[in-house]
């Protein structure tokens, strides 16, 4: 508190005081508490975080290596001009090698390929060993689920859909044992692929190979019928019968014929009871009863003995066994062809595994790279703190 001038032009004096603070209580806290804090929050918000990261990728941090396998899948017949129009679009096309390459890659992530690798090389056991980092370790009673996103964080893969390339990168504990998932997970993929071939194969021929036992029925359907009907009218072939019967009675009529002119002739120089002429009577009534009785049996019914239109029955009935045996075989012949041009097309579109990069053993750990993560942990540190004291200073500046 100050005095000021005294002032009396009638007689009055007036004092004018001036009350004043300190300068460091005008922002609510002094400079040097001020000052103090920001510290304190630089060290728990920045140096203790830092330093524990340190700490942990110095000394505690468990070394992983990596063993990586590149491969791609193709095929006879790949279709590479719908393979780069699934590459532009991000669609995968049919009968293209793409949608194959999606299937693994998916698979190399998944719970089937993880329970096949762990009952292979006891993955379970290593990844949670008690020489293994508290961070980097699975918990031993960990569920499948858990399980899944700790391999998922142990493998890495990448999918060029251009040119069908798909690489991945397992980790492990020690060199020896990521080689050796590297190699396992290389054969189950293969597996896998081949699996996929064979099931395309299998589906593509399934219809064809249905196609043909139906026509196979039905021809066998048909020389079946044949045979009954063999068995049943007591004729091989009716139409080749009925043919010889013609031309033996043909023949009989001709040999006829020829008796009566040489008996019309003999007649008018011979008596009627000419020896020549009695023979000649003789053979034409021969003839005749062998003409009789060709066109009786012609005209009889084997089953029934009765006479009558049994031969065109059996004509009847064998020309349409006939005709349905030769529509069968063509079908079936038709079937085949089918069958054979699926199986062509089927083998166009096989698929295998290519593989260009083999999984080694790793001579020098890569995981984790204690560098760079010390250096992301302080910048990120350094940030958010940054972040964190000009919002809480604006703030401040904005109540007072």
């Amino acid at each position: 508190m100050t005095a000021a001038s005294q002032e009396g032009s009638s007689g009055s004096t007036g004092i004018v005081l001036t009350l004043s603070r300190p300068a460091g209580l005008i922002a609510g806290r002094p400079p040097k508490q001020r000052r103090h804090l920001l510290w304190l929050s630089f060290v728990f918000c920045v140096v203790l975080p830092l330093a524990t990261a340190i700490l942990y990728f110095g000394a505690v941090a468990t070394d992983r290596y990596a063993a990586r396998a590149g491969f791609a899948i193709r095929g006879i017949e790949t279709g590479a001009g719908l393979d780069s129009i699934g590459a532009l679009t991000g669609m995968a096309s049919s009968g293209s090698t793409t949608s194959d390459s999606y299937i693994v890659s998916s698979y190399l992530r998944s719970r089937a390929l993880l329970e096949a690798v762990d009952d292979s090389v006891d993955l379970r056991a290593r990844y949670t060993s008690p020489e293994v980092d508290w961070l980097s370790r699975l918990k031993p009673e960990a569920t499948v689920e858990d399980f899944v996103s700790h391999w998922n964080r142990m493998i890495s893969t990448q999918f060029d859909p251009a040119s069908g390339i798909i690489e991945f990168e397992v980790q492990s504990f020690s060199p020896q044992h990521a080689r050796d998932i590297a190699d396992l997970v290389l054969v189950l993929t293969q597996t896998l692929v081949n699996e996929l071939s064979a099931n395309a194969r299998r589906d593509a021929l399934s219809f064809s190979r249905e196609e043909v036992a139906l026509k196979e029925a039905r021809l066998r359907g048909s020389l079946a019928a044949l045979r009954d009907f063999r068995a049943s009218e007591q004729s091989v072939n009716p139409m080749a019968t009925a043919a010889l019967e013609i031309e033996l009675i043909a023949s009989l009529e001709a040999r006829l014929i020829d008796v009566k002119a040489r008996i019309a002739a003999l007649r008018q120089t011979l008596d009627e009871d000419a020896p020549s002429l009695v023979a000649l009577r003789r053979n034409a009534e021969a003839l005749a009863a062998q003409i009789a009785d060709r066109q009786q049996a012609i005209g009889s019914d084997p089953a029934g003995g009765t006479v009558g239109d049994a031969v065109p029955r059996q004509l009847a009935l064998y020309e349409t066994l006939e005709v349905e045996i030769s529509l069968a075989q063509q079908a079936y012949a038709s079937a085949l062809a089918s069958l054979e041009q699926a199986r062509r097309d089927a083998d166009r579109q096989q698929r295998y595994l290519a593989v260009y990069l083999r999984p080694q053993v790793a001579e020098a750990s890569e995981h984790p790279r204690r560098l760079r993560n010390v250096l992301v942990i302080a910048f990120s540190l350094l940030a958010a703190w940054g972040i964190g004291t000009l919002i809480t200073y604006s703030v401040r500046d904005h109540l007072t």
